[in-house]
């Protein structure tokens, strides 16, 4: 059988489906460049009748035609058979874009096209499926998503930073408080790993007078709900062994602003020691979403620290509305999470730690790092957090 796949006539017919210029005549039917675009597919038995008809013009003449042969039982030999009975490379089915005009070469697929925020298997290939990660379902050939899924579990099942609440113990297992030498607390950070932590760049910028990106300087204490008392046996202390700064690390404008620490020794997981989990997907947590940021911030502005965990109950708020109210300096490696009417939002002391969401599988996930902000809680100055799935690949390539 013959199978006709491109018909390209030198001279169409404008505005006329009438082929009185030039056409092609196939099996007796015309065919001009109007209609043999519609028709860039068609069947025909083993034999076929093709002649062509030019008009009095010399300029614009002539017909490009071209055909496959095919067993009627197998019409794309070695090629994708399209819902629409066309033919696609065999590479097509499955890569991420639409090579059929049905868009059934994308159709029951369980990969996809890899992109850079996708959900990456050990294998090197993304399942189709947002977020497939520790949903109890094996979306990888080699089962890479469903392992090391002991994370973002909370001890506690009511939810200061400003407008917050005292945090009950186990609660936010993930929180760490990161204390400099004899300066006490000055950022907090998240429990990704059992030797990881994960916390803002500008914390560990030198001043004058202090070397804050000097990693043996640095211990990290978790399990605790004061930052001044340590009498929990469970509480856990680590001295840190390594600050990796991300190298786009921006200061001036707050962009990249986060950190990893390697804690000297690994820390084994208790009820008020947990990591929380990381998302691959940067469209996970849709604007409203209810989430909670965590520490031991001033609970008003230009007032001391805390000395007991805080939690406020924030919103995610929209990229471009919160890209208006600070001018334009909002990057797409940062959210925007609060309340537009004030009284809740994280302060001083906050920097480095988490913004959490309650995700699939009760777990919770860590959305944002404590980056920056107008004041605290004032009105339409949200604060500002560090995207942490725009790091996902920059994480796991340190902590792997």
């Amino acid at each position: 059988m013959l199978k006709i796949i491109v018909i390209q006539i030198q001279e169409q017919s404008p505005g006329s489906k009438k082929c009185d210029k030039d056409w092609l005549a196939i099996d007796g039917v015309r065919y001009c460049k109007a209609i043999a675009e519609e028709n860039r597919v068609k069947e025909y038995g083993y034999s076929i009748s093709i002649s062509f008809h030019s008009d009095e013009l010399v300029t614009h003449r002539g017909f490009y035609i071209e055909f496959r042969a095919f067993s009627h039982t197998d019409p794309c030999p070695r090629q994708f058979k399209c819902s629409d009975r066309s033919c696609v490379p065999l590479n097509s089915k499955c890569d991420g874009w639409n090579d059929c005009t049905d868009g059934s070469d994308e159709m029951d697929c369980a990969y996809k096209r890899c992109l850079p925020q996708s959900y990456k298997c050990l294998n090197g290939k993304c399942p189709k499926k947002l977020n497939p990660e520790c949903d109890g379902i094996r979306d990888c050939e080699d089962g890479f998503d469903e392992m090391n899924c002991a994370c973002g579990r909370s001890q506690v099942t009511k939810f200061r930073i400003v407008g917050g609440e005292e945090s009950r113990p186990g609660k936010w297992p993930w929180q760490a408080s990161l204390q400099l030498g004899t300066s006490g607390h000055i950022c907090g950070a998240s429990v990704i790993s059992n030797r990881w932590l994960v916390s803002a760049a500008h914390c560990f910028q030198d001043s004058e007078s202090l070397r804050y990106s000097i990693a043996s300087g640095w211990t990290a204490y978790m399990g605790i709900k004061s930052i001044n008392k340590y009498s929990n046996n469970q509480a856990v202390m680590r001295s840190i062994k390594r600050i990796i700064v991300h190298p786009n690390y921006d200061q001036y404008i707050s962009d990249y602003d986060i950190a990893l620490l390697e804690m000297e020794a690994p820390v084994f997981f208790t009820e008020l020691v947990q990591p929380v989990c990381l998302l691959s997907s940067p469209r996970v947590f849709i604007y409203g979403t209810v989430c909670y940021v965590t520490g031991w911030g001033a609970v008003k502005e230009n007032s001391q620290l805390t000395k007991t965990l805080q939690e406020a109950k924030v919103k995610i708020i929209n990229q471009s509305v919160c890209n208006k109210l600070y001018d334009f300096l909002i990057t797409s490696q940062m959210l925007c999470a609060g309340n537009l009417n004030g009284g809740t939002d994280a302060c001083q002391g906050d920097s480095g730690g988490p913004l959490a969401c309650l995700g699939k599988g009760n777990r919770w996930y860590l959305t944002g790092i404590v980056s920056w902000g107008e004041g605290c809680a004032r009105r339409n100055r949200p604060g500002v957090y560090t995207k942490v799935t725009a790091f996902y690949e920059w994480i796991h390539q340190h902590i792997n």
